[in-house]
């Protein structure tokens, strides 16, 4: 076997250096000889006669485009042209500078590169000439005795300052196996020959033929002195395109003239690595380098250099492979994880990000910290470790290790067990400490299962746990984790509807965790009772009420849950409970999304959405409610008490950003002063034109009055115009100072209560009488905007709307004990006016009409007012269908011609039942 290395590696060398030790071109960039056009090129070149006058200084050699499609062959075939070239008097500019260039003005394609033009790549590059390659062959054929290796090019000079075509060659080489000269011996032999292979030596004898004599054909500029520099014939390096890691070393082998100054570069990396000459090898420079913690380089180019007495230097690239050094290891694996089964373990971990990953290395130990021995290599993140017997703990690590050799630091240990398969019935209490394995699934609580107050219950990921009715009280700590791939899930047995759930029975500050679990089919899925566990990345779904929150001492943390199709509220917070709601999605349940009553919760950034009995009820409580995206509740998307402190629910997206559709999702004393434009958390903050509780002075543009800061008072005339509309909000009550109206100019008022939730226009005195403020509304100019009142109740002013000018329309409103007049009617004043009732307004009655008013008035109750209606407008009014307080109606209190002035028949014979009475 020795003797057939021996032999191998003599033939190998010898290939290598039949051809490249003959006929190099002699040249330095700083002298210069000017070559004979050789006649033993068997090739076509071209050379210009505008080359003779204008020959180039600096020379780029491009990307070849390999049109042979070999995806192989363009590096090695341009590094060959390169390592010629070179030796030609130019200035040549090196290959990993050129590619830098164009990579950063976004040329990296050879085929994009060879459509651009000489000018614009001599700006990006700097040169006088560019120098293009197409490579039309390269075929690679090899069987066991033969070998053979076919390559084609076309280069082509232009320069760039014009375009002009300077100089071209072409050539087509077959390398046949064959050839023996002699080699040398020793160390350098060993590098050669494990540096490289046969098909490497044929590729490089093909490229050397090629260009060898193409090359002489290209005029050079002339020089002033004639000298010969250095020569090198062969450079190779034994790295074999294989990252490299700490204390590794790389052997570099050049040949070329005796008794030079060699060194070599590792691309930019490192500039200067001395070679020294071999004795008993003469020509034969060897170099090495020790790789050091912290190198770190991809794909490096190695460049040898020869330097004589008088500064003349050659230069010669590696043109088949280049060098990567990593010293830098993996991340330490993560989210190493066990499941046991029946005499097996399961083991997965997560994916390393090396990009350079080799694989990983499991180690397994019967203790916790020593006696780890491996027991598998493997390029997946699981295994399947078979095990002996069942009920043996077993400790596991695992390391990634990359290309190069390096190894990460072990992952942190974890233990798995193997254990027999379920179910597994459980019942009674649990006194030390317990783990259920997803292996025994399923446990089948038998009745309830009581976690004592020392003990800790581990559950794993995947395990299965149903119930026959019974609960899972915790008294101590609960650790049940799964993981996004393994769920712990919580059911009822087969055949039954409902059990009990998981309760948490005062453990107040004890570290309790449930995780990536899914309860069903539970009367309430979590209960807290003076309890504070965190609850995170949950799915609570078709439960009676997901998760119920009690007691001054439960602050639990409910956080990325999924709360959904639940058949009740899903979440009820009572008692003086402070749990924190944070990034959770409440959707699509039976009934309230979040039940609060005498409770403080903050809740902060959740989706709410989709509850058929509401998105968030508080009663009695003092809820935070902020980023959070509510909306499509019915009826309501947050609905709060109608007396004492507003909810704080700012910040929010509501599924609109137009205030008055927000208040329409809103009831109750809500402060919502701040909302967010779009859904959180692309959405920004935008305030409301919520008005100050004192009102007075102009109102130019929109404006709300809201429950959330009822009552307001109106401390002197408010004024809206500019086309300003005053919105009013279902409960507020609105108080006026003595002589005080809203005026509504250029502008309109809108008040729509509900008749549940009236808005209320009064005095603002503590004994109110009729007459205390001039007007509710006055309606002074024309104006464009509509105004609309309804479910309002209007009280104790001289004239509770006095219209000169518009089309209000008037609508299940209660006016009553007004002192002059409900409505005054003036000049065009058009009012629509239904459905309401007039009560014991004093003066001139309910309704009085002058000028050229014309009042549409329907289906309104007339009630003990002084008159009923005056009708002295030039207008024949229309009062038909209204109960005017008797039947026939008394026509005393109906002031006007019925033929001229008022047509009030048919009336109604009985009260309109569905005109406004005003409060309960």
């Amino acid at each position: 076997m020795k003797s057939f290395w021996r032999k191998e590696t003599a033939t190998l060398i010898a290939l290598l250096l039949t051809t490249l030790i003959c006929g190099c071109v002699v040249a330095t960039k700083q002298t210069i000889i000017a070559p004979e056009i050789i006649a033993q090129f068997k090739g076509t070149y071209k050379v210009d006669p505008y080359m003779e006058k204008n020959r180039p200084l600096s020379v780029a050699v491009l990307p070849f485009w390999d049109q042979s499609r070999s995806k192989q062959g363009f590096e090695p075939v341009r590094r060959g042209f390169y390592n010629h070239f070179s030796s030609l008097p130019f200035k040549d500019m090196e290959i990993t500078k050129i590619d830098d260039l164009l990579a950063k003005a976004d040329l990296t394609d050879p085929e994009q590169i060879q459509k651009t033009s000489p000018q614009k790549l001599g700006e990006i590059l700097g040169v006088d000439a560019v120098i293009y390659g197409e490579i039309s062959n390269f075929d690679k054929l090899f069987a066991v005795i033969y070998s053979q290796v076919s390559v084609g090019a076309e280069v082509k000079m232009y320069g760039t300052k014009t375009g002009q075509f300077l100089w071209s060659g072409q050539h087509v080489v077959r390398i046949h196996e064959g050839g023996l000269s002699t080699t040398p011996v020793g160390i350098i032999a060993v590098i050669i020959a494990s540096a490289m292979n046969l098909r490497d030596i044929q590729l490089l004898r093909a490229c050397d033929d090629l260009f060898r004599e193409m090359v002489k054909t290209i005029p050079t500029p002339p020089l002033a002195a004639v000298l010969r520099p250095p020569t090198i014939t062969l450079l190779v390096q034994d790295t074999k395109n294989l990252p490299k890691k700490a204390g590794d070393e790389i052997h570099v082998v050049m040949q070329g003239t005796p008794k030079m100054r060699a060194a070599f570069a590792i691309g930019e990396f490192k500039k200067r690595i001395d070679m020294q000459e071999q004795e008993g090898d003469a020509g034969f420079y060897l170099g090495v380098y020790r790789v050091v913690p912290g190198d770190n380089v991809a794909g490096a180019l190695i460049t040898g250099r020869l330097t004589d007495d008088a500064g003349n230097t050659a230069e010669w690239v590696d043109a088949l492979g280049t060098v990567t050094l990593d010293t830098t290891p993996p991340e330490k694996p993560q989210g190493l994880r066990t499941v046991g089964r029946d005499k097996l373990v399961l083991l997965t971990w997560e994916k390393s990000a090396a990009a350079d990953l080799a694989g990983y290395r499991l180690y397994r130990s019967v203790t916790p910290i020593s006696g780890y021995q491996e027991v598998v290599k493997t390029e997946f993140n699981e295994y399947r470790d078979p095990v002996p017997e069942n009920g043996v703990k077993y400790y596991y690590q695992v390391i990634a290790a990359d290309r190069a050799g390096n190894e990460s630091e072990r992952s942190e240990t974890v233990s798995g067990m193997p254990v027999a398969p379920g179910p597994t019935p459980v019942a009674g209490a649990i006194e030390v400490d317990t783990t259920w394995y997803a292996g025994a699934s399923p446990y089948v609580i038998e009745n309830e299962v009581v976690v004592r107050d020392k003990a800790v219950l581990t559950i794993e990921p995947g395990t299965e746990i149903l119930s026959r009715g019974g609960a899972l009280v915790v008294e101590g700590r609960l650790q049940a984790q799964g993981d996004g791939e393994h769920l712990i899930l919580f059911s009822a047995a087969e055949g039954l509807e409902r059990w009990a759930g998981i309760r948490f029975a005062n453990v107040k500050e004890k570290e309790n965790l449930v995780k990536f679990i899914r309860i069903r089919k539970a009367k309430a899925g979590i209960s807290c009772e003076a309890s504070s566990p965190r609850i995170e990345a949950c799915e609570l779904t078709d439960n009676d009420t997901a998760l119920a929150i009690q007691g001054a001492f439960s602050a639990p943390i409910v956080t990325g849950n999924t709360i959904h199709k639940n058949a009740q509220a899903a979440v009820i917070i009572s008692d003086g409970a402070k749990p924190t709601l944070l990034d959770n999605r409440i959707r699509d349940n039976a009934a309230e999304g979040i039940v609060v009553r005498s409770a403080a919760p903050a809740i902060l950034r959740n989706a709410i959405a989709q509850n058929r009995g509401g998105g968030i009820a508080v009663l009695g409580a003092q809820a935070s409610v902020t980023e959070n995206n509510i909306t499509d509740n019915g009826p309501f998307d947050l609905a709060g008490e109608m007396k004492g402190e507003a909810v704080s629910a700012l910040n929010n997206w509501w599924g609109t950003a137009k205030g008055l559709e927000v208040f329409a999702r809103i009831r109750g004393r809500v402060d919502v002063r701040s909302i967010l434009d779009a859904p959180y958390p692309e959405g920004k903050p935008v305030e409301l034109p919520i008005l100050d509780a004192k009102l007075s002075g102009p109102l130019k543009t929109d404006g709300f009055l809201i429950l959330s800061r009822s009552p307001y008072r109106v401390t002197g005339d408010l004024t809206v115009d500019g086309g300003a509309i005053l919105h009013i909000e279902p409960g507020v009550v609105v108080q006026y100072d003595r002589n005080t109206s809203i005026i509504v100019e250029d502008g309109g008022v809108v008040a729509r209560g509900t008749a549940d939730l009236p808005i209320l226009f009064t005095a603002s005195g503590a004994s109110p009488a009729p007459g205390s403020y001039a007007n509710a509304v006055r309606f002074i100019k024309q104006t464009k905007a509509n105004s609309l009142f309804s479910y309002c109740v209007v009280e104790y002013a001289v004239t509770a709307f006095d219209i000169y000018h518009g089309t209000p329309e008037i609508s299940s409103c209660h006016i009553a004990k007004n002192a002059q007049s409900g409505i005054y009617c003036r000049n065009d004043a058009a009012p629509q006016i239904s459905y309401s009732t007039f009560e014991e307004n004093m003066g001139e009655g309910g309704i009085k009409g002058v000028g050229m008013s014309n009042p549409s008035i329907h289906y309104n109750n007339f009630l003990k007012n002084a008159v009923s209606v005056q009708a002295f407008s030039s207008i024949y009014i229309d009062a038909r269908n209204n109960w005017w307080g008797a039947d026939p109606p008394d026509t005393g209190l109906i002031w006007g011609d019925p033929d001229k002035s008022i047509n009030i028949k048919p009336w109604l014979p009985v009260p309109e039942e569905k005109a406004f009475r005003g409060r309960k």
